[in-house]
């Protein structure tokens, strides 16, 4: 009779663990409304376990089982709540993956103590410890994942997909896993290499569109950053040649008068000091390439507002298609570097070499 209740906790629980932890891997809300609408599925599906048990038997129920829980629960997650055919396959795989702890434990507590009890006893905290776990700590991880495109989702998802049609091929609708045959249980090892292999590739490949992506970012925010810097010293420049065309003909009449005085000396004086003036509204231009020109227009404000003074050398060789963000990159590594070395050469894969000689900080 205990055993017997035992049976039915170990069954009722692995079932609304499946349920619930394929809703909730999705990214389905942990609130009451569904939880009461997975808690309805899942006593539907287990009405339905109990009368094809009853009608044909518990082998022959074990191997329909995906037809009875399963097809329901997919059609439920893709018509109620909305979710893509794929992720949602990949999600009750996953649940039924994740199903497999408590079945290992289980069977090790078998094996230590012999009796049946024990081992429904395990699952069924197993069960239960698993998916508080599993709720509190990677639902949110992999709501994220399953909402990748589909080309994603097919390698992460692989080992779960690969390790569904193994376990029923060779525990469900055959003995094949305990036949004795080694290339049966070494397939997963296989499965798992093979999946790893993917997982690597596919990880890679984000990682270089990240870091490209930051990188173009970074290249659009010095370039807003250099055009707010050109047009504040536009604005300045304009106030200057206001102010110097107003002033102009004092400047005339002064040198004149310093001439008729004799004071040729002053004169020139004061002719360094209006040509210094003018040389001051003249926005500098290091090169004919927009991005290292933005990006050392950066740092020449930077330095001007400190009041160090640097000169610039710039020497950009094309031999290939020009890369502007390698370009960028290359000028700010050489501003950076202005005050401790002097010539600071740089090559990108793509065949172009840069060049930025800096003198020093005085």
């Amino acid at each position: 009779m205990v055993l017997q209740i035992l049976t039915y906790t170990h069954h009722t629980t692995t079932m609304l663990f499946g349920i619930f932890l394929s809703a909730f891997f999705l990214g389905v809300k942990q609130d009451k409304k569904n939880i009461l609408q997975l808690l309805s599925l899942a006593v539907v599906s287990g009405i339905l376990y109990v009368l094809c048990v009853l009608l044909f038997g518990t082998e022959t129920v074990d191997q329909i089982y995906p037809l009875i829980v399963h097809a329901p629960l997919l059609f439920v997650l893709v018509l109620h709540y909305k979710f893509r055919i794929l992720p949602s396959l990949i999600s009750i795989f996953t649940a039924y993956l994740c199903c497999q702890c408590s079945n290992w434990m289980g069977l090790f507590a078998l094996a230590l103590t012999g009796q049946e009890w024990c081992y429904y006893v395990c699952r069924i905290l197993v069960t239960v410890g698993a998916f508080i776990l599993l709720c509190r700590y990677v639902c949110q991880t992999t709501a994220m994942l399953f909402a990748k495109t589909d080309r994603e989702l097919l390698i992460i998802g692989s080992l779960p997909i690969i390790y569904y049609i193994f376990d029923y091929a060779t525990t469900k609708f055959s003995s094949l896993l305990y036949s004795g045959n080694k290339a049966v249980p070494e397939f997963l090892g296989f499965a798992m290499c093979l999946t790893y292999l993917l997982f690597l590739l596919v990880y890679f490949r984000e990682y270089e569109l990240k870091n490209k992506a930051e990188q173009y970012n970074e290249m659009i925010r010095m370039q807003l950053s250099s055009l707010h810097t050109e047009m504040e010293s536009t604005r300045k420049s304009e106030q200057r040649m206001s102010i110097l065309r107003h002033d102009t003909r004092h400047h005339l009449s002064a040198i004149r008068t310093l001439i008729q005085q004799g004071e040729s000396d002053k004169a020139l004086e004061y002719l360094n000091e209006v040509s210094q003036t003018y040389d001051d509204t003249v926005i500098k231009t290091y090169c004919k390439n927009e991005m290292v020109n933005s990006v050392l227009s950066i740092y020449n404000s930077r330095f001007e507002e400190r009041r160090i003074h640097w000169e610039v050398q710039v020497s950009i060789k094309r031999t290939g298609k020009c890369h502007a963000c390698r370009t960028g990159t290359a000028a700010g590594k050489a501003a950076d570097t202005a005050g401790s070395v002097r010539k600071v050469r740089t090559s990108s894969s793509d065949g172009e070499k840069y060049c930025a000689e800096c003198p020093g900080i005085y």
